[in-house]
């Protein structure tokens, strides 16, 4: 489930919506609350929401646990999705705007289920997904904006959401493309906030990275071995790592040309048949975390192709990132006086922390 947010606050103003996205590799569920101060503000009901989603709670579970505890009477929008097995959908939408959804270029409308409960109107269904599909959830301020002589709707909401999937574009491009159409009708003048949440089914991507020499010489095979069981991306951190790689497939191991603006910075890369990326090690993963952290989304990455720039683009495309982290110690390079624990243990764990900030599945293996 690729997904991507946009919130657009009028000036000055402090926000007053909550989105939130929470992926694993089994399950990914996404929650949008609309303004709602008299329940103690967004986002701490999409925190609430989201710890019970966390918890295995269904959309309808976490909904019955919340509901009774809402001021009688208060106006509290939000709408919970959550997928299990990459393909089975339950939806609960509380006085909020629907899902939308667009399959193989048409408009679908789900099976939902209406009840109105304490003056509220609660909408539940469950569906199939299919690879392709692209959805959105927004609120109701997004619903609000008026421009080219007429309001901006739901019917209005689902053409443009239908127009812009049949470029192609990611969750990305697609929550950008609305939240600039947004801002069009509006005139470019913000009078109320308005979030979008875009989703895109699509085949999970993975990246195994190898950083490190085992702390067992004999373990070198079994670490290569693992790297290249990886079906999806593959990289290596290190320049002995790579050099244990090259040896143990035999193969040549290359310096790259240099690219246009240098290695001033960042380490050289390598190229080596059979592995996507070759980079130094320490220098370049920590750059390539500070990359991440400046960052707010893949565009917002530098246009460089020098190691930390082309690792951290790695990562962000990648869902499910799994570390190899050898433990072997270079004295000149321990973490702790005692010269026991590698410097790059650390470094990943940084890097993987960072990673996790930004939805990504994480695990650390040490060899």
């Amino acid at each position: 489930m690729e997904c991507a947010g946009q919130s657009l606050s009028p000036p000055g103003r402090k926000a007053q919506e909550a989105w939130r996205t929470f992926p694993t590799e089994e399950t990914f569920h996404a929650l949008l609350v609309g303004a709602c101060p008299q329940a103690g503000g967004a986002e701490d009901l999409a925190a609430r929401l989201d710890q019970l989603l966390r918890q295995g709670r269904t959309p309808e579970e976490a909904a019955e646990a919340i509901l009774p505890l809402l001021p009688e009477g208060a106006y509290v929008p939000f709408a919970l999705l959550q997928v299990r097995e990459g393909r089975r959908a339950d939806l609960l939408e509380c006085d909020a705007p629907p899902l939308f959804l667009v399959r193989r270029g048409h408009l679908v409308l789900l099976p939902v289920v209406e009840e109105e409960r304490g003056g509220r109107l609660l909408r539940r269904g469950s569906f199939r997904l299919a690879q392709g599909d692209r959805m959105a959830l927004v609120s109701e301020g997004f619903m609000r904006a008026r421009g080219w002589g007429r309001r901006w709707g739901w019917q209005e909401v689902a053409l443009a959401l239908k127009r812009l999937t049949d470029t192609g574009g990611g969750a990305e491009e697609v929550a950008g493309a609305l939240a600039r159409t947004f801002l069009r009708l509006s005139g470019g003048r913000l009078e109320q906030e308005a979030t979008v949440l875009a989703m895109y089914v699509r085949p999970m991507r993975t990246l195994t990275v190898w950083s490190g020499p085992p702390a067992d010489p004999a373990r070198d095979r079994e670490a290569l071995d693992r790297l290249l069981a990886e079906t999806g991306w593959r990289a290596i951190c290190g320049d002995t790592t790579a050099q244990i790689a090259a040896r143990l497939l035999g193969a040549e191991l290359r310096v790259e040309a240099r690219p246009a603006d240098g290695w001033m910075e960042v380490p050289p890369t390598s190229t080596l048949e059979g592995v996507d990326l070759v980079t130094e090690g320490l220098v370049t993963m920590r750059l390539a975390r500070r990359r991440l952290q400046e960052a707010g989304r893949l565009l917002d990455l530098p246009r460089k192709e020098d190691g930390a720039t082309r690792l951290a683009r790695l990562l962000w495309q990648a869902d499910v990132i799994r570390f190899l982290v050898g433990q072997a110690v270079n004295p000149v390079q321990a973490a702790d006086a005692a010269g026991q624990v590698p410097l790059r243990r650390l470094v990943v764990e940084e890097l993987a922390g960072e990673l996790r900030k930004k939805g990504k599945v994480v695990s650390v293996e040490y060899i």
